[in-house]
């Protein structure tokens, strides 16, 4: 019997996404390949699913084919042969297919190439080594990927298709004839920015439908994925999508947020989340380059952690031979995914607070069925995840479409964003059943006035200051020197409401810096307090406000002030979070709690991150230095029959204290899972 394509996906936690972009000018493709060493490397690295290569960037193909073009050297059904050999050892293996990239498409078909706004086509200049991007709006060209689709899921025994670079056009869209001309079509002006958006969207929505349908007609159970679609807002797109893959090349240009921020978005949603980084130590196709084991640990960790299975990409060499220090690196790395797997499968990611991803403006409110989508993933959102890790709370990032804010315990509204009436009944029955919300700066702000049902503080201006300073008085201060700390951002005038508790005081410099008044080397000290407070908790301490844009202040400004800010007041609004960290819990280290419903347990994975700084740009991880005597404590509600540390099997000791279940874990690595069973 068959499984489905969903349950494909969340049973194969060893996989590798092996890219081979192959410049038709390579004389030797295939050359040295031999099935057998192709699948004893990969055996022997535990892998147990393998994206293989249809179509690649230049346009070439990696097997006889009618709807597209071979590569010239390939003398061979190289991905015929390694399907076969895949197979025959029970690996999965979709086949990949990219899409808006094409170059041999791009070169002998120009007139398929989308267009600028100037006019240029989409693609390289005479000094630029890249890709031509193809108009998706053209459905000349859909077709032959329809039919290189069809091509593979007919031939060949392939799990399904990875359709890669679907991203769209530069903001608003395509400006090639035929897009423009459909605008016209439609009865809208080549100018009209909002229906061109619009169109774009249209067009996406046309072609990954189509070859949606076309793959599930020839195979039920196809994955099919469409990458660069996992937004904030993949809700639009999710009867397209089997699974939820999230590209994320920490030391390659994503960074180390990128990861937790989307996927503590699309874990939510019912897709199986698969988590895709890569081996190489900058970015794709970095020969040579090569990731250290505890960095490439620690990125597989994360993944597991948050409730994902491991995609590890690599580039086969042309001549068709694996790298063998790097799949002795992926083994390392596997066999340490294998040993947990059990105590992966069908867990839930548990989560306290969630965080509300709001559209920025009203105009943005408008932008649900355009390119743009409705939210997005920036500073703030990033700064609350960096917060919040820190702090060791669990969240998940929720979107104004979901109907499940009932979920959570608190809601985190950061820094900015509008309220539509939609979203402002569903905060005002949240609120009516218990639920807490902490908002900061701007959030809710719209024509003057915060939108927030029963919002404890009344706007009254922008804080004219920049930098602004802040006495955090007794609340917001506790444990942290006396003195008027800088805020770097900027920040509101509020006003509580009657009952409503004040915390703190805003005060202000002596004047802002400017050209011809200045003091100094950077802001002018502090001068005076304003009257207007930090932060205010409601009488009841349902909610809580900050004046600054604490969030996107600890993304850029790294102060740590804000962070503290924001966990005084979540101990008012939280007071028995999931977590409460003791000794020896860092703030680099990161903590997520699962549950396994049916084995009856909690599991909580502690991965270490220890990066050193070696290069203006990259915070990598040369080695791992064990951290000993962790101590945390778990909301349990009951204790525990015991608790067991994973992979090893001893069980420690635990002590019960209320809800909580603390316990002292001996060492740290990189990794360490606690089970807590019987809860």
């Amino acid at each position: 019997m068959s499984v489905s394509a969903a349950e494909l996906v969340a049973s194969r936690y060893r996989q590798i996404h092996l890219d081979f972009h192959t410049a038709p000018q390579i004389p030797d493709v295939g050359a040295d390949f031999n099935a057998d060493e192709f699948i004893q490397t990969l055996l022997e690295a535990r892998v147990n699913w393998i994206t293989l290569f249809g179509k690649c960037h230049h346009g070439m193909s990696y097997y006889p084919t009618k709807a597209g073009v071979m590569h010239p050297s390939l003398k061979f059904d190289l991905l015929g042969e390694q399907i076969e050999v895949c197979k025959k050892h029970g690996l999965a293996t979709p086949v990949y297919i990219s899409v808006r990239v094409d170059q041999h498409m791009g070169i002998t078909r120009p007139d398929l190439v989308a267009r600028l706004e100037d006019g240029r086509l989409w693609g390289p200049n005479a000094n630029q080594a890249s890709w031509y991007q193809m108009c998706l709006g053209k459905r000349e060209y859909i077709d032959y990927v329809a039919a290189q689709t069809e091509e593979v899921l007919k031939n060949y025994d392939a799990d399904g298709i990875f359709y890669d670079m679907c991203y769209y056009p530069p903001d608003p869209g395509c400006f090639c004839e035929t897009c423009l001309a459909r605008l016209e079509r439609n009865g809208h002006s080549r100018h009209d920015v909002a229906a061109h958006r619009r169109q774009t969207f249209e067009i996406l929505r046309e072609y990954t439908t189509r070859l949606t349908n076309l793959c599930k007609s020839i195979r039920p159970n196809a994955t099919t994925f469409f990458n660069s679609r996992v937004t904030c807002n993949v809700h639009r797109e999710l009867d397209t999508l089997t699974h939820l893959e999230i590209e994320s090349l920490t030391t390659g240009g994503w960074g180390y947020l990128f990861f937790p921020c989307h996927a503590r978005v699309a874990r939510t949603y019912p897709r199986p989340l698969q988590g895709m980084t890569a081996r190489f130590h900058k970015s794709w196709a970095d020969f040579g380059g090569l990731k250290t084991i505890p960095q490439l640990h620690y990125e597989a960790a994360t993944i597991v952690a948050t409730g994902g299975v491991v995609n590890i990409g690599d580039q086969l060499h042309p001549r068709g031979t694996l790298d063998k220090g790097a799949y002795k690196v992926i083994r390392e790395v596997f066999q340490k995914v294998e040993e947990v797997e059990a105590y992966c499968k069908d867990a839930q990611p548990l989560a306290d607070i969630g965080v509300l991803l709001l559209p920025e403006n009203r105009e943005a409110l408008s932008g649900q069925e355009d390119s743009r989508g409705l939210v997005k993933i920036d500073g703030s959102i990033e700064g609350t995840a960096a917060i919040l890790a820190a702090l060791k709370h669990q969240w998940n990032g929720e979107t104004p479409d979901r109907d499940n804010l009932n979920n959570y315990k608190v809601l985190i509204l950061p820094d900015r964003g509008v309220l539509d009436d939609d979203l402002k009944a569903k905060l005002t029955s949240y609120l009516a059943q218990g639920g807490k919300i902490l908002f900061s700066h701007e959030a809710t702000l719209d024509e003057g006035a915060f939108a927030l049902p029963n919002s404890p503080v009344k706007y009254v201006a922008p804080c004219p200051w920049l930098p602004s300073y802040m006495d955090l008085g007794d609340v917001l201060g506790a444990g942290q020197p006396k003195t008027e700390f800088v805020n770097y951002k900027p920040g509101s005038y509020v006003e509580p409401v009657e009952g409503a508790t004040p915390l703190g005081e805003v005060w202000k410099p002596y004047f802002n810096r400017a050209p011809g008044q200045f003091s100094s080397h950077n802001q002018t000290p502090v001068d005076e307090p304003t009257g207007y407070p930090i932060g205010v908790l409601s009488a009841d301490k349902t909610q809580g406000y900050l004046y600054a844009a604490v969030f996107k202040g600890y993304r850029e400004d790294a102060f740590y002030v804000y962070k503290e800010m924001v966990a005084r007041t979540l101990e008012s609004l939280l007071p028995e979070p999931l977590i409460l960290p003791k000794e020896n819990v860092s703030a680099g280290m990161e903590i997520d709690v699962l549950r396994q419903a049916e084995q009856n347990r909690l599991v909580v994975h502690l991965v270490n991150f220890q990066p050193t700084r070696r290069t203006a740009t990259n915070e990598y991880i040369e080695d791992a230095t064990p951290v000993n005597g962790v101590q945390f404590a778990l909301r349990t509600e009951k204790a525990p029959t015991k608790v067991v540390l994973v992979p090893s099997g001893e069980e420690i000791p635990f002590q019960q204290e209320g809800n909580y279940t603390h316990v002292t874990i001996p060492t740290v690595l990189t990794h360490q899972i606690v089970v807590f069973e019987g809860n």
